[in-house]
């Protein structure tokens, strides 16, 4: 049998996985990198040589960073400082305050983190504001913007991090905030939907008592302010690092947690415990089996059937980056933005070398389009988190379509004119 129909085998037994989810996504990922080496479709190092990979590094370390703020009260300092005051202005003004400065935050952090630290921001609000503002008008914008504006950094989501990855890994360079001038377009766009359309949406839709959000910030324990500080300045070093290229990034943010663990400004089991090892298994997995497409022909074998379907050579690549787009978007408003990039990121990849187009011009939508998981409760871990305002299946239906629509319209006119396809 041949090495292309193998790998594609592979890849449909790992679709069937991940879209059902008997097994958890790491597994998944692992057994098709595995899979890919035992098979003979690639050598049998491949299979996990992509846990040293220079995006992955810096993905697991930045998550180390990232994830010392927040243990260190630093974020929650800074949005107690800039909503303390807000209680009783209007409430609109606050949803919209509270829109922007969650979509820029969530991209130097994890979206997940600063969905969390928003919820008691937003309760105590609500609290102080003798009724004039409703957690739950705060609670939707925090949950659907944290994940809107993660393609702003490649470390803002799990998600933004794995298709980087694979992108990188197919020799085309993607800069830290390759994505931000779509990113803050979409923040920009989303904090004036909730201003205007969205805010007027939820009044009408949210027709429930504002829920009791419990909290367990009110639980926490004095934290030494030079710690704080420390934890800033390592994290404002990474994003230096990063900016400068005076070194790459993995070595970036390999420094930034050094200065954390020798100060003792985080604990290394603590941080080593916040970091989410199933995200970096999925990244070096779905990368692994990534290169299994390239190198065995199969995804040149997917690419021309997949053009064909669109009228062979002459296919508009226009029409095909679109496609890609909708298909990201759509899968990941049922499943996990990770898994719906391990699926579509390596077909745009291998329609992008058939067509010899440009790598970023299909995948960009494709990793922005699943950071749009705005129209479902199971579309992302920000809308579960979020979920204790009260909102129903059909509440996030009525605010995140109309979202959706916006968003997606500004990320293809802006992918047009970013990244030339040829």
């Amino acid at each position: 049998m041949a090495l292309s129909t193998i790998a594609i085998i592979i890849l449909v037994v790992t679709m069937i996985l991940v879209v059902t989810d008997k097994i958890p996504l790491a597994a998944t990922s692992m057994l098709a990198a595995i899979a890919m080496s035992v098979t003979g479709v690639q050598p049998l190092a491949k299979a996990y040589a992509y846990f040293g990979n220079t995006t992955i590094v810096f993905c697991a370390a930045s998550m180390i960073v990232c994830n010392g703020l927040f243990q260190t009260g630093a974020i929650q300092k800074i949005a107690n400082l800039l909503f303390g005051n807000l209680a009783k202005s209007s409430e609109r003004g606050v949803v919209a305050a509270f829109s922007l400065f969650t979509g820029l935050i969530t991209g130097f952090t994890t979206n997940t983190a600063i969905a969390a630290t928003m919820v008691p921001v937003a309760r105590s609000i609500a609290e102080s504001s003798e009724g004039k503002v409703k957690a739950k008008n705060l609670l939707m914008p925090v949950g659907l913007m944290s994940t809107i504006g993660s393609p702003l950094t490649l470390s803002g989501a799990a998600a933004v991090a794995a298709g980087a990855a694979m992108v990188i890994e197919a020799g085309t360079p993607m800069t830290y905030f390759e994505m931000a001038p779509i990113a803050l377009a979409l923040i920009i766009a989303g904090t004036v939907y909730f201003a205007t359309i969205g805010y007027n949406l939820m009044i009408k839709a949210f027709d429930f008592e504002d829920p009791v959000i419990e909290s367990e910030a009110d639980k926490g324990v004095a934290i030494p302010k030079w710690k704080t500080t420390i934890s800033l300045i390592s994290f404002c070093f990474m994003i230096f690092g990063f900016i400068t290229g005076i070194w790459n990034v993995a070595v970036c943010s390999i420094i930034s947690v050094l200065i954390l663990w020798l100060t003792g400004a985080v604990s290394v089991k603590e941080s080593l415990k916040s970091c989410d090892w199933n995200v970096i298994i999925v990244m070096a997995g779905v990368t692994s089996m990534a290169n299994g497409l390239n190198v065995s022909g199969a995804g040149k074998v997917i690419a021309n059937f997949t053009i064909n379907l669109f009228g062979g050579p002459s296919a508009s690549v226009f029409v095909i980056m679109i496609v890609l787009g909708l298909i990201s978007w759509l899968l990941s408003q049922f499943m996990s933005n990770t898994a719906a990039n391990s699926i579509v990121v390596p077909i745009a990849i291998s329609m992008a070398l058939a067509l010899n187009v440009n790598l970023l011009y299909f995948c960009v939508p494709v990793i922005v389009g699943t950071a749009i998981a705005v129209t479902t409760p199971l579309a992302s871990p920000t809308t579960v988190i979020v979920m204790q305002g009260g909102f129903r299946f059909k509440d996030f239906v009525k605010i995140g379509i109309p979202l959706s629509a916006i968003c997606l319209l500004i990320m293809f006119v802006m992918t047009q004119f970013m990244y030339k396809p040829f």
